[in-house]
């Protein structure tokens, strides 16, 4: 769909400030081709293939995209974000790649700044957003995430124990990423509901779950599906938008085993086919065990 509309919408927040001058010179407006009602919003399709956002008669917003579906258009905005115009209202939500990053950084990255003094005695604020992990391709998949979204570059940064750090150095990307308190502090996180339709909340568990799930075959060829997590409510906001989902997740609970505080919950066995097939994993580990369980499950239906 692309990154660009004809104009500047609104402020920060939907409907936070006065539409922007569109900046064309006054003359006489071509009459609209086609309009669709959403409760108190309207959509006129122009005759010069734009699109006009009309609340209680007065334009706030002219695209020069849309994604029009059958309960809903889609507006393109700026870093990942996009305008869901429907009878429920308007709201912003995440693209794929920005609800996958959200989920990334949920699980093992970190948002944040750090005040110092330099040399001259002045008070300076580093802004950094950054990843962490061993498996370079989820590495890979934040990079591509930060710089189609962002336009940016992650620098990165091994350990001798094979831990890499991708970060980003962006007071934008900080404030932009802060706006949805994805990560509050080192281990606390906040899943963003109300910013994921149907399909961001599954590339947020899949960004989620690639960094801090675990899948494994137990006894009995069983898969097992969890997610860890040292924030408990955090973990409470997966098991809701996995319920959103048509999911029954088991109550979360104490990791019994780890010497640090930490909890999980775990996904029905008879609904790991169902996770598979519609959330996944971009990590080759969880892969590697998907691909042994559906071998193991078609060795029993050859049995069968």
């Amino acid at each position: 769909m692309g990154g660009g509309s004809a104009v500047r919408q609104y402020e920060r927040r939907f409907l936070q400030g006065e539409p922007e001058d569109t900046g064309r010179k006054d003359g006489c407006e071509e009459a609209p081709h086609k309009t669709r009602s959403f409760g108190e919003y309207e959509v006129h399709e122009t005759g010069s293939n734009e699109y006009k956002l009309i609340k209680a008669g007065v334009a706030i917003g002219v695209f020069s995209e849309a994604r029009v579906e059958e309960e809903r258009i889609l507006f393109p905005l700026s870093r990942g974000m996009l305008l869901e115009v429907s009878k429920e209202g308007v709201r912003e939500i995440a693209t794929f790649e920005k609800a996958v990053l959200f989920g990334l950084i949920s699980s093992d990255g970190s948002n944040a700044y750090h005040q110092k003094i330099n040399s001259k005695g002045r008070h300076h604020t580093d802004h950094s957003t950054r990843f962490y992990s061993k498996d370079r391709i989820l590495i890979e998949l934040f990079d591509e995430s930060s710089m189609k979204i962002y336009g940016l570059t992650p620098h990165h940064y091994e350990r001798k124990d094979g831990l890499i750090t991708a970060a980003i150095y962006s007071k934008g990307v900080f404030y932009d990423l802060s706006d949805y308190d994805v990560k509050m502090g080192a281990y606390e996180f906040r899943v963003p509901r109300e910013h994921l339709d149907y399909d961001g909340k599954k590339a947020y568990l899949k960004g989620f779950f690639s960094g801090d799930g675990s899948a494994c075959i137990v006894r009995r060829k069983r898969l097992q599906i969890r997610f860890y997590s040292k924030c408990k409510e955090g973990l409470e906001g997966l098991r809701q938008i996995l319920m959103d989902l048509g999911f029954h997740p088991y109550e979360t609970e104490k990791d019994e085993r780890s010497d640090n505080i930490r909890y999980y919950f775990s996904v029905p066995a008879r609904e790991c086919k169902k996770f598979m097939d519609e959330i996944g994993s971009f990590k080759p580990e969880h892969i590697e065990a998907f691909r042994e369980y559906r071998r193991l499950r078609g060795e029993e239906a050859e049995r069968g």
